[in-house]
């Protein structure tokens, strides 16, 4: 499974890069898709008893974006969020609209992200968990993936740590009554 999972990352990357990744952006709820992911990976924020906090600035928040890229993004940094959190830590997740654009935050406690590494951690096969004692199956590709869909959204992603505290994770999309294709700017 994680070789099918690693080839099938490498071919995607490779699909991004040369154009040829196709998106189909349509009409959806951000907010009910955060709430579905949590409800799939309830068991292990449950069995870490990890607190999960999550914040809607309303209560649906329709964007227009290619819904299954995105479902990608929010699964691969919820994911982070829950293998980087000690037990008993949290996870916030929030979603609202400033600027004319929807934002989703997810940030967790834990040993954060330092410095020196927070501008790298969005580069292919980089991992900040040399040791591998909290990451032991992933090659680095997650969060190069996730930045290479935002990009093709044309939107923005970026990282915010307080090391030894917390990390967040933050992205933008468009909502849904700006139905310009995604990748298009203002």
């Amino acid at each position: 499974k994680r070789l099918s999972r690693l080839v099938n990352d490498l071919l995607d990357i490779s699909r991004m890069e040369q154009g040829k990744f196709k998106m189909e952006p349509r009409e959806f709820d951000i907010n009910e898709m955060v709430r579905l992911s949590v409800i799939k990976m309830e068991k292990r924020i449950t069995e870490k008893q990890i607190q999960l906090t999550v914040g809607f600035k309303t209560e649906n928040q329709s964007v227009y974006a290619d819904k299954d890229s995105i479902q990608r993004v929010l699964t691969n940094l919820i994911d982070n969020a829950i293998k980087f959190t000690p037990e008993g830590g949290f996870i916030d997740i929030s979603t609202g609209l400033e600027n004319g654009k929807v934002f989703v935050s997810i940030q967790n406690s834990g040993m954060g992200i330092a410095k020196n590494e927070l501008k790298h951690v969005f580069d292919r096969f980089y991992k900040t968990d040399k040791s591998r004692s909290l990451d032991k199956t992933g090659v680095g590709l997650g969060l190069f993936i996730v930045k290479s869909i935002m990009q093709n959204h044309g939107e923005n992603i970026w990282a915010e740590s307080e090391p030894g505290e917390y990390a967040r994770f933050n992205f933008t999309l468009k909502p849904a009554d700006d139905k310009k294709p995604p990748g298009s700017r203002k």
